[in-house]
């Protein structure tokens, strides 16, 4: 069971939330650029309770939008340039698309660097919680204010490849999981190879970005690590026969 809160009082963070001190950390210690990420409203509205403050967890997550919206306002500030958004819990619990469009509006608003929507089926304890479908989210979810969809294609052996296309015609980039993160099975640099391949059938390579499914919270590092590594390797196949490099 996994442990909840509940609201007691109204939800406020007058501290905000912690992401601008870990990108200025990183900041320092690199010279590549660096994607701000933080948990979607109503992702982070699921570990709580509304008790007796609230009336239900979308009441909770349009608190948590205006909470995040004013973090990320504060991280560009400090130098961030591409931020994203991660919301599991957008796939898992599929309802109206056109509220979660709204509550990622109002997360994002006021914020004009480059952004990103990560969608994926949970990760809790390494495993999916959910029915592993995108399908039932488009088309609204092309409507989302952001320059780019991130969503997982290994963990369901390249199923819905062909939505790429769908993004890429919505004018977005598609940050395409390639690796499977709750998998110990290591993909070699070959089978990333193929997975791109299928992928470029569908949407142009100015369109794509390869990327793990989902973090590697949950992997082993030593897991996690050969899969990176797997991954940059197959990506590097691909682009010398496309003439990248």
């Amino acid at each position: 069971q996994r442990e909840r809160y509940e609201a007691v009082s109204p939800i406020t963070a007058p501290n905000g939330l912690g992401l601008v001190a870990e990108f200025v950390y990183a900041r320092e210690r690199t010279i590549k650029p660096i994607k701000v990420t933080c948990p979607g409203p109503f992702t982070l509205a699921g570990r709580i309770l509304p008790g007796s403050v609230y009336r239900d967890r979308v009441e909770i997550a349009y608190i948590l939008a205006e909470i995040i919206n004013a973090e990320l306002r504060a991280v560009v500030q400090a130098g961030a340039e591409f931020i994203q958004i991660d919301e599991p819990s957008m796939a898992v619990h599929v309802g109206d698309p056109r509220t979660f469009l709204d509550l990622l509006s109002r997360t994002l608003r006021g914020i004009s660097v480059r952004k990103g929507l990560h969608l994926c089926f949970g990760n809790f304890m390494g495993r999916p919680v959910a029915r592993r479908q995108y399908r039932p989210l488009f088309p609204a979810i092309l409507d989302a204010e952001v320059d780019e969809l991130a969503l997982e294609f290994a963990n369901r052996e390249m199923s819905e490849v062909e939505i790429a296309r769908e993004v890429m015609l919505a004018g977005k980039t598609l940050a395409a999981g390639v690796v499977d993160v709750k998998n110990y099975y290591i993909e070699s640099p070959e089978y990333v190879a193929e997975r791109i391949r299928m992928l470029l059938t569908y949407i142009s390579p100015q369109h794509l970005v390869i990327v793990p499914d989902c973090g590697f919270s949950q992997t082993a590092r030593w897991a996690a690590r050969a899969k990176l590594r797997a991954m940059v390797a197959g990506t590097h196949i691909v682009r010398r026969e496309l003439g990248f490099e």
